[in-house]
C-alpha cells in the first residue's frame, strides 16, 4: 500500500508540474502576443537601436538575427491586416543596425514597406507617402552599406552596356546584386520611374556574380521596348530571383522567359487566344486556384506565383491592346472594356484574371485617365457600352 500511495502521490506532483508548466507557458505566450500586438500599436516601445547594441555585448549578429525571426512571424501571422507596417520599419531599422551587413531585412523592407493591398489596408495618401518615405531611409542605409557610389555615378552616366560589363572600373559596384533588382522592380512598379529602375539593372549587372539575367534586364530598361513588354518581363524577373523552393514555379518562370523571346524579341510567334489559352491553363494546373482563403499566400509580395500571375495578366493586357488598336482604327473611338472587345469579335478569346472572387474580380478595362487598357476589380456587367 505504501508504495502504491507514493505512485500515486508522483503521479500527481507530476501530473500538477505539467499543468503548471502549461498555463504558465500559454499564459507567456498570450503575454508575448500582447507584447507584440503593443509594438504594432506603439512602435516607440520598441528598444533604441542604442540600447539594442548596448545591451547585445558581443552578440550583435545573434540578436540581430533573433529579431529577424520574430519580425518573420509576426509579419506572417498578421499579413492579412497589413498592420505589421506600423512597426515594421522600426525593426528592421533596428536589425540593420546591429548587423548593417545582414541583407535578408534590406530585401523584406524593399518588398513590402511600398506595397498597398486596398482590400485590407485603409491608408491614407500620407501614410502610404510615410511607407514609401521609410523604404528610401532603408535603401539609403543599404547602399552606404554595400555600395560604391561613385562607381554607381560612373554607371549612371555611361549608356554603353558593354563597357559596364567589361572595364574594371565599373565592376562591382556593390557586395551582391540581389538588392539593385528588387530596387529596380520597385522603383518601376511603385515608383513608375523606369530611369531609376534602368540604372539599378545596370549595376546590378555590373556585379561579377550577377546572372545575365541582369544584363538582359537592364538591356530592356535601357532600350526603348514598350512599357507591357518591360512590366512582364521584370515580373518573370523578380518570380526567378525570389527566394523560393518553390521549383515547378521557377520552371514557368523560364517557360515565360522563352515565350517573351517568341512573342516580343523574335516575334516569330503571335500572342493569340491559343498562347494565351495555353499558358493559362498551365497555370491552373502548376498553381492553386484562387480563393479568397489562399489569398493571403497567393497575394504575397515574397511569393514566387504572385510574380508569375502577374506576368500573364501583362501578357493578358499587351492581347487586349492589340485589339484595340484595331478597334480604334475602324469605330474611330476606344472600347470600354475587354468585354465588348469580345462581344464585337475583335478577340476570339476572354482572357481572365488570376484574380477572381465569387461575384467580381480583376477585369480589363480602357482607363481614360491613362489612355490604355488597366485592370481593376469590378465586374463586365456593370460596365455600358
Amino acid at each position: 500500500m505504501k508504495k502504491i500511495n507514493k505512485r500515486l502521490i508522483v503521479i500527481t506532483l507530476i501530473t500538477l508540474a505539467l499543468f503548471s508548466f502549461y498555463t504558465i507557458n500559454n499564459l507567456n505566450y498570450i503575454k508575448h502576443l500582447e507584447i507584440k500586438k503593443n509594438y504594432v500599436d506603439h512602435p516607440e516601445n520598441i528598444s533604441t537601436k542604442q540600447t539594442a547594441i548596448n545591451s547585445s555585448f558581443w552578440f550583435k549578429n545573434l540578436k540581430a538575427d533573433i529579431y529577424r525571426l520574430e519580425t518573420i512571424q509576426y509579419i506572417w501571422g498578421n499579413a492579412i491586416w497589413s498592420e505589421y507596417k506600423k512597426y515594421l520599419y522600426v525593426i528592421l531599422d533596428l536589425i540593420t543596425e546591429l548587423n548593417p551587413y545582414f541583407q535578408h531585412p534590406y530585401i523584406i523592407g524593399q518588398l513590402l514597406l511600398p506595397s498597398y493591398n486596398e482590400r485590407y489596408e485603409d491608408l491614407s495618401n500620407d501614410e502610404q507617402d510615410e511607407n514609401t518615405q521609410q523604404w528610401i531611409e532603408l535603401w539609403l542605409k543599404w547602399v552606404k552599406n554595400f555600395c560604391d557610389m561613385d562607381k554607381i555615378e560612373l554607371i549612371k552616366n555611361e549608356d554603353n552596356l558593354q563597357k559596364l560589363w567589361t572595364e574594371d572600373k565599373y565592376k562591382n559596384p556593390c557586395k551582391d546584386y540581389e538588392i539593385p533588382n528588387y530596387l529596380a522592380y520597385i522603383y518601376y512598379y511603385y515608383k513608375h520611374d523606369p530611369k531609376s529602375a534602368a540604372l539599378y539593372y545596370k549595376v546590378s549587372s555590373a556585379i561579377e556574380d550577377s546572372t545575365e539575367w541582369s544584363k538582359t534586364m537592364a538591356a530592356i530598361m535601357s532600350w526603348k521596348w514598350w512599357n507591357r513588354e518591360k512590366s512582364y518581363f521584370m515580373f518573370i524577373n523578380i518570380a526567378k530571383y525570389i527566394k523560393t523552393d518553390d521549383k515547378e514555379c521557377l520552371d514557368f518562370a523560364g517557360i515565360l522567359e522563352k515565350a517573351w523571346e517568341k512573342i516580343f524579341n523574335e516575334k516569330s510567334v503571335e500572342l493569340n487566344w491559343n498562347i494565351l489559352s495555353g499558358i493559362e491553363d498551365s497555370r491552373k494546373k502548376l498553381f492553386w486556384e484562387f480563393s479568397e482563403e489562399k489569398e493571403n499566400d497567393i497575394l504575397s509580395d515574397t511569393n514566387c506565383q504572385n510574380y508569375i500571375n502577374k506576368s500573364i495578366r501583362e501578357l493578358n493586357l499587351e492581347y487586349i491592346e492589340r485589339a484595340e488598336q484595331k478597334f480604334l482604327d475602324k469605330e474611330w473611338m476606344n472600347s470600354v472594356s475587354a468585354q465588348e472587345l469580345f462581344d464585337k469579335w475583335y478577340i476570339n478569346y476572354l482572357p481572365v484574371d488570376f484574380q477572381q472572387y465569387k461575384d467580381y474580380g480583376i477585369i480589363y478595362y480602357y482607363n481614360n485617365d491613362i489612355k490604355n487598357y488597366d485592370y481593376r476589380m469590378w465586374k463586365y456587367d456593370e460596365i455600358s457600352y
